[in-house]
């Protein structure tokens, strides 16, 4: 997803998450220790069992459901989503999803569009506490960006559920207090870098693989990272530490760009790069809104069309890029699901749940390419679980 500028980097990364990320883990561990030594000779496009088990998971989806139990809809809330820029693809999906799923909890929304600015989000966290929302959620700001804002709301008695970004209690700012009321647990973990972590390695494993399948197995890889908010640094540390097991032999040659340069000079750097490195095999990348909003082109004019491109956050965007043989696959980060488990969260605290028992709320990642799962033109990626369905039955008073 689009991230939001942050001064704090990573110290390092958190181990492996446990409990509900074992089997994923299992697969990615399996691979590191079959693929070095074991990878067919050049040109023979030969997959080892590891390297194949990756694929067949990542096509498959890494999924957890939802909380089966919970409180009944809480209506008549407002509540402020503070989004992280509209003018993002990724960004609008979180609004209009969030939107969605309020209205099936009688809520009244109010999206404010920050435009990336944390200095926006701060006003606006201001306004919401002075127009008495009862609730605020905001997307990609880490803590200490909103940090007046947050300490105001605190004050104020108004809860802020957080998507996408770090408390101020992450070792990245020096384990501050935490300020938000709650982070979303996503996959068993309310700590965002983990989830990030957890896919830069699996972005890892599987471009890899997908190298393998052309017999490549040394290559020199485009690295396009911003690493302007802490999440998505974790992200790429995790990808480059893994990359290097994975694939021992490539060559990562970092393209780093700020989110605030986007789309100039951004694409301009982008473009740069792939004229500096007519021998690069592959491009990674973590944001189809980037990618569609000036890295599609510039591999374009480029003229590179045997490029293994991957592996986004799987919006509309990049799998029409797959239909235009730009990206070869694209991981869904599944918004949609995850504005429903925020909306979700956010209607524990207002029934008064304990906060420090707040239910691991699923999740994960899938991905998709030309021969697996791309959805219909204009479509979404198909999430493998139901999870709308799940969370009316139990905010009209049922069980899932």
């Amino acid at each position: 997803m689009p991230s939001i500028p942050s001064r704090a980097r990573p110290r390092r990364l958190l181990p492996w998450l446990a409990g509900p990320l074992v089997l994923l883990c299992a697969v990615l561990m399996a691979a590191c220790s079959t693929t070095t030594g074991q990878s067919a000779a050049a040109g023979t496009g030969t997959l080892t069992p590891a390297q194949r088990k990756v694929l067949d998971v990542g096509f498959a989806g890494v999924f957890q459901k939802p909380p089966t139990e919970g409180p009944a809809a809480v209506r008549g809330k407002t509540v402020w989503f503070i989004s992280c820029g509209e003018n993002f693809e990724a960004c609008h999906t979180m609004s209009a999803s969030f939107t969605e799923a309020a209205k099936k909890l009688g809520w009244h929304v109010k999206v404010v569009d920050s435009k990336y600015q944390a200095s926006a989000a701060n006003t606006a966290i201001g306004q919401a506490i002075a127009a008495r929302a009862d609730g605020i959620v905001t997307a990609a700001f880490d803590c200490p960006q909103i940090k007046s804002g947050l300490l105001a709301a605190k004050s104020a008695g108004v809860p802020v559920v957080n998507y996408a970004a770090l408390d101020c209690d992450d070792p990245s700012f020096g384990r501050g207090k935490p300020l938000f009321a709650a982070t979303l647990n996503t996959m068993g973990s309310t700590k965002t870098r983990d989830y990030y972590a957890e896919r830069g390695r699996y972005n890892a494993q599987f471009l890899a693989a997908r190298l393998a399948e052309r017999g490549v197995h040394s290559a020199k890889v485009l690295v396009v990272k911003n690493v302007d908010q802490v999440i998505h640094a974790a992200g790429w540390d995790a990808f480059d530490r893994e990359m290097a097991t994975a694939c021992p032999d490539c060559q990562l040659v970092p393209v780093t760009w700020n989110v605030t340069g986007f789309p100039n000079p951004a694409s301009q750097i982008v473009k740069t790069a792939l004229t500096a490195n007519p021998d690069a095999a592959a491009v990674a990348y973590d944001s189809d809104s980037f990618m569609s909003g000036g890295f599609a082109s510039a591999i374009r004019q480029s003229g590179r069309r045997n490029l293994v491109v991957c592996c986004g956050d799987g919006q509309v965007s990049g799998t029409q890029l797959i239909r235009e043989g730009i990206v070869t696959a694209t991981s869904l980060i599944p918004y949609e699901y995850d504005m429903w488990a925020t909306a979700d969260t956010l209607n524990r605290i207002f029934s008064g749940a304990n906060l420090a028992s707040l239910p691991n709320q699923g999740g994960g990642f899938i991905y998709v390419d030309a021969q697996h799962g791309l959805p219909a033109k204009g479509a979404a990626i198909a999430v493998p679980v139901d999870f709308k369905a799940a969370r009316e039955r139990v905010w009209s008073g049922g069980r899932s």
